[in-house]
């Protein structure tokens, strides 16, 4: 017997858009210590703030698509969804990557030190703090690379006359 692949209901993607949202409005409020920290961390709180508007701008996004009734296959919303729908869930997804950047670009550039480890085959802890940095500091460019070309391929579609 196949199984059969299943599109998930509108309802289904707005239930996974409110609970990333909900979880992405618990770790800004941790952020912003209006909410205390579970456990302990290293991370300053401005990076428990983009991780939270990551989750938050994801969640709209699902709830966008939910909206616009976009199948699971599809990259763009519908022709036919309204233009506020699009602008919308353009800008999120570049907010989405925009944080998702900015928590790389901390890595590699943050001050204080870092300590990264590769588990594979074999668990190996490394004091390469050097090689880390420069690892999430070339994956950081891409993002910010991807989020620039985001911004710019929103701006001509809607926001010039060929768009």
């Amino acid at each position: 017997m196949s199984v059969q692949q299943q599109q998930a209901s509108p309802a289904e993607v707005a239930g996974v858009g409110l609970a990333l949202a909900a979880a992405g409005v618990y770790f800004i409020l941790v952020g912003l210590s209006y909410l205390p920290m579970p456990s302990p961390t290293a991370s300053p709180p401005s990076v428990i703030v983009s991780a939270g508007v990551a989750f938050l701008f994801a969640g709209l996004i699902s709830l966008i698509r939910a909206k616009a009734g976009a199948v699971d296959q599809d990259s763009e919303l519908p022709p036919d969804a309204p233009r506020w729908t699009q602008v919308s869930y353009r800008a999120a997804a570049i907010a989405c990557a925009g944080s998702l950047a900015a928590i790389g670009t901390w890595i590699a550039i943050g001050s204080g030190p870092r300590a990264f480890s590769v588990t594979g085959f074999v668990e190996m802890r490394t004091t390469g703090e050097l090689i880390g940095r420069t690892v999430f500091a070339l994956g950081s460019v891409i993002a910010w690379i991807y989020v620039i070309a985001l911004t710019v391929g929103t701006v001509r579609k809607f926001f010039t006359p060929r768009g």
